[in-house]
């Protein structure tokens, strides 16, 4: 799918697994590939991870296994973040760290391919 090229991030390995995540959810909504994503990266936006949407991330062992796998690819996302906005970017659930980048990580990648294929 072309609009998952898009992303700032695809040079991170990690792009390549969270795009496995996004694909595995389209099945759930109505029309064309390319109208499935764009209802599913909305919907992620509204109610973000925390939501319980992303099934990959409900539990904090998976975020575990999730974020010792891509460790570097997620701090170098983080950190990128960081130095755009210029300030570090906060724990708002305390959640444990490997939950809250799983979360913040992929958020930011699917923010970003919805702002560079559907805005």
């Amino acid at each position: 799918m072309k609009a998952l090229e898009k992303s700032a991030y695809r040079e991170y390995e990690v792009s390549n697994a969270f795009n496995e995540i996004i694909l595995s959810h389209l099945d759930g909504y109505n029309g064309r590939k390319k109208e499935q994503l764009k209802s599913f990266l909305e919907d992620l936006q509204n109610g973000g991870c925390v939501s319980g949407m992303i099934s990959d991330f409900i539990y904090h062992s998976d975020c575990k296994a999730f974020y010792i796998e891509h460790i570097d690819d997620l701090q170098d996302i983080r950190k990128e973040l960081e130095d755009a906005f210029g300030t570090p970017i906060e724990n708002r659930y305390d959640s444990p760290h490997y939950t809250f980048m799983c979360w913040l990580c992929f958020e930011e990648y699917c923010y970003d391919i919805y702002t560079n294929s559907f805005e």
